[in-house]
């Protein structure tokens, strides 16, 4: 599908999105922002977003201000919702679709989920490796947002992931109740790649990932809103 870069003016600094050329009101629209350490164009997010728009579901990508200027530290925690809300707030009024889901990989889906609670007629979110934690600081949790959320939210989730220790994310998950769903990627790490010996090779991984999160926004659009509330 072809897409173009725009450029958004967010406290002086440019936020990068890349929106596909046409947009179809019945189909849903996933925005997906990146991880600290790639951006939008990572092999990670462009994977995931190829096979999702072949089955149907648009998506959008856009880079923090940090990445659009080169650096490797994330802007502070502000300006990463502001450029959220900068992104959602651009897409709402100019772009066409029937239902609106956001998230992304890791730091991105995370910063996604401060703001959700924000966004009007938001649709779901979709984690694409929760960081629940730093790696090794498992008494930092970082989940006290989520539980105020009303949306249905997807977690897809590696089992050698550093940053989201399997019983850990299961308790987070279990207080969220029938909000969320999680699909574990069996030996994968914070990316979801697995180890030589298991034989799986990473594209199909990432083809995988893209298939359940465009299966899980089919169910989210079809059911009832008292079901999605």
């Amino acid at each position: 599908m072809p897409v173009h870069i725009l450029e958004l003016e967010l406290h002086r600094r440019p936020v990068e999105i890349l929106v596909p050329e046409e947009t179809n009101p019945d189909a849903p629209l996933l925005i997906l922002a990146h991880g600290a350490g790639n951006d939008m164009h990572s092999p990670f997010l462009s994977t995931i977003a190829d096979h999702l728009q072949e089955e149907g579901i648009q998506v959008v990508r856009f880079n923090f201000p940090y990445k659009v200027r080169g650096k490797k530290v994330p802007d502070r925690s502000e300006v990463l919702e502001d450029s959220w809300r900068a992104v959602i707030e651009w897409v709402q009024e100019n772009l066409a679709f029937s239902g609106l889901y956001i998230g992304g990989k890791s730091m991105g889906g995370r910063i996604a989920a401060m703001i959700a609670a924000d966004v009007s007629d938001l649709k779901g979110l979709v984690f694409l490796g929760y960081p629940l934690h730093p790696p090794g600081k498992f008494q930092e949790i970082r989940d006290i947002f989520l539980y105020p959320l009303e949306v249905p939210m997807l977690f897809i989730q590696g089992t050698r992931d550093a940053f989201a220790r399997m019983d850990l994310l299961q308790e987070t998950l279990n207080r969220l109740r029938d909000r969320a769903t999680l699909h574990w990627i069996e030996g994968g790490d914070h990316s979801y790649r697995v180890l030589v010996r298991s034989g799986r090779h990473y594209p199909e991984i990432l083809k995988n990932v893209g298939h359940l999160v465009a299966g899980w926004i089919r169910s989210v659009q079809k059911a009832p809103a008292s079901e999605t509330a």
